[in-house]
């Protein structure tokens, strides 16, 4: 029972203070996938790092060359395997792009049909409120943000 008093107790303090300072839970989140997103490009650096010395190893000990025919060889290896990288991505984008936009499409189809089914089924004073409060909203955020 104390352990669920504590996680509870966390989780008020949490909601308080995401309602106390929104701004600073959203800096804090942000500069957290700013260093998410630092790390794993400097784990990029290093695999590609790493296979560009085991290919120049390799290289070498298999040829027998100096460092720039080593370089080289490993240069037009490594374009190589971006050329049949990006030809496959090539062939598979357009398909994937394709059936996003389709999921999208029929998702907002659905949506508008809701809305107007939620529309018709409304009373007369129903849609007086709805239309009142929408221009009331927008009136109230148009004046704010002058």
């Amino acid at each position: 029972m104390t352990y669920q008093r504590i996680i509870k107790g966390l989780i008020a303090i949490g909601i308080f203070i995401m309602i106390i300072m929104p701004g600073y839970i959203f800096e804090l989140l942000i500069e957290f996938f700013h260093l998410f997103l630092e790390l794993f490009i400097e784990f990029l650096d290093i695999c590609f790092e790493w296979i560009e010395s085991t290919l120049d190893h390799l290289v070498e000990h298999l040829f027998e060359t100096d460092l720039h025919d080593t370089q080289i060889i490993v240069f037009y290896i490594l374009m190589t395997v971006l050329a049949i990288v990006l030809y496959r991505l090539y062939l598979f984008l357009p398909k994937v792009v394709k059936r996003i936009y389709q999921n999208i499409l029929v998702y907002f189809t659905r949506q508008k049909i809701r809305l107007l089914i939620f529309w018709e089924e409304q009373s007369l004073l129903g849609k007086i409120k709805y239309i009142s409060l929408s221009v009331g909203v927008l009136y109230i955020w148009l004046v704010l943000s002058v």
